[in-house]
């Protein structure tokens, strides 16, 4: 059975425009264009049936279910991060050994 989760990308680009309450710097932030971002966000509200943020001529504002979406999401990419970054760390754990030749070891 196909879990149903939106995309991290969306996620990601979701989170960044909810920090900075602009799509403009979230843009930025992931060196995506801001259409880009609102493609994920507009794709993620769709996804989940409501709207994230208010948009008008002066930027965008996260709604209420916005707000709350926005805690629960960034806590689980910090744990997906940190999680990542702990295997990661697991496999570095281990040692290399060099071969070199006499004469650039002595040096």
């Amino acid at each position: 059975m196909r879990r149903k989760i939106p995309s991290t990308a969306a996620l990601i680009a979701f989170e960044a425009a909810a920090r900075h309450q602009s799509f403009t710097r979230a843009a930025e932030e992931l060196t995506l264009t801001q259409s880009a971002i609102c493609r994920q966000i507009g794709g993620l509200e769709e996804f989940l049936g409501l709207a994230l943020f208010r948009r008008s001529r002066r930027g965008v504002q996260l709604t209420e279910a916005g707000q709350s979406y926005a805690r629960r999401i960034a806590a689980q990419l910090d744990a997906v991060e940190r999680d990542t970054l702990s295997v990661m760390g697991q496999q570095g754990a281990m040692s290399l050994e060099l071969a070199v030749v006499p004469t650039f070891g002595t040096q």
